[in-house]
């Protein structure tokens, strides 16, 4: 520990700068309902971007299937039955999102951000699934020799193009909405309307040149070509939600910057150790020991773990930080510079802290 005699080896915080400018923020390592399901703009985002799914979903896959049962074009049919699996998604997403949004309880002290993870495992699951059943039936047309009948024919190339010109603005939508809320749900879902984008495009480049050419293997097999696009579209969304499930670290870059956050309050934390993080749905978790001089009074040490936890969930946006302190256990530099520290935490924004001192009406 600190000790001012102690000579096992020298405080290195006399040779650290002061860090840069405090943020505003809340503390953040009690489990409330804030912390869990989101603030109330995330939340509300979340709900009305996955409602959007949902309702664009039943409107592309409800024209794209009476286009392809009247032109007899597998194509089309094959996106109205990738649109089927985008409304059962979509659906599965809000229930999921708003199953997240409940607070911690006593069964489940860390919220139920995991279920938008399960929701995402079987988005990918059910993905997969589809790209192997549009891949089945183009393999067999193609054996079969069945191509695209003329009648309706011109009207499904009109609607295939207005179905990509809808699709590339409702995934645009989606994917801005999922990475504002940082939702892996929505994620997803954003990806399905992407595929819709690209395989739409070659069924309706497909179609134009059947129209032209006449050639009986372009339709299957531009089938087959978004059949197994859309099974490796599925992949990351697995791969993703398996590493979600299995609390795997975040991003480096993420970690980068909460360590970045840590080092910068230097000299007032001496050391720290034991960073962990890991995802719950739309809401990251941190943990980490920050180590403090043990001269300092305990709210003294409080008050640098406040602004630790303040400064990470303003910069992660929705998340769950909570530090452990440790007293320092190498020597002290000296009472000159425990001094200087001390006015620098004295210094530091605690709303916590600063609200208690305010109450009990401490200077």
């Amino acid at each position: 520990m600190c000790y001012p005699f102690n000579r096992r080896k020298r405080c290195p915080i006399n040779r650290i700068h002061t860090p840069g400018v405090t943020a505003p923020g809340e503390r953040t390592n009690e489990l409330l309902p804030e912390t869990t399901a989101g603030t109330p703009e995330n939340r509300r985002l979340r709900l009305r971007t996955a409602r959007f799914s949902l309702g664009s979903a039943v409107t592309l896959c409800l024209l794209k299937f009476a286009v392809g049962i009247v032109s007899g074009s597998l194509g089309v049919l094959a996106s109205a039955l990738d649109n089927v699996a985008d409304i059962f998604m979509s659906a599965v997403n809000l229930l999921s999102i708003r199953k997240a949004m409940d607070p911690a309880d006593d069964s489940h002290p860390y919220g139920h951000g995991k279920v938008e993870t399960l929701s995402t495992l079987f988005q990918g699951g059910v993905i997969a699934l589809t790209g192997a059943v549009v891949v089945w039936a183009a393999v067999r047309q193609l054996r079969e020799g069945v191509a695209p009948v003329w009648v309706g024919l011109d009207v499904a190339i009109l609607v295939m193009a207005c179905s990509v010109v809808a699709a590339g603005f409702i995934s645009a939508r989606i994917r801005k909405g999922g990475e504002t809320s940082r939702s892996s749900a929505l994620a997803a879902d954003a990806l399905h309307f992407r595929t819709d984008v690209y395989s739409g495009t070659g069924i309706l480049l497909s179609l134009v040149l059947y129209r032209v050419t006449g050639w009986k293997w372009l339709d299957p097999g531009v089938a087959l070509a978004v059949g197994v696009y859309i099974f490796a579209a599925a992949v990351p969304l697995l791969k993703g939600a398996v590493e979600d499930l299995m609390d795997h670290q975040l991003p480096p870059e993420t970690v980068a910057r909460v360590t970045a956050i840590i080092e910068a309050h230097r000299p007032m934390v001496v050391d720290w150790h034991d960073l962990r993080t890991r995802r719950s749905g739309s809401e990251m978790q941190v943990d980490f020991h920050v180590v403090v001089c043990r001269d300092h009074s305990l709210e003294q040490a409080h008050r640098v773990a406040d602004h630790l936890e303040m400064e990470i969930r303003e910069m992660l946006g929705n998340a769950h930080v909570v530090t452990h302190i440790d007293p320092c256990e190498i020597e002290c530099p000296g009472p000159h510079e425990c001094a200087r520290v001390k006015g620098m935490i004295a210094g530091l924004h605690s709303p916590e802290r600063d609200g208690k001192e305010s109450i009990y009406g401490k200077p």
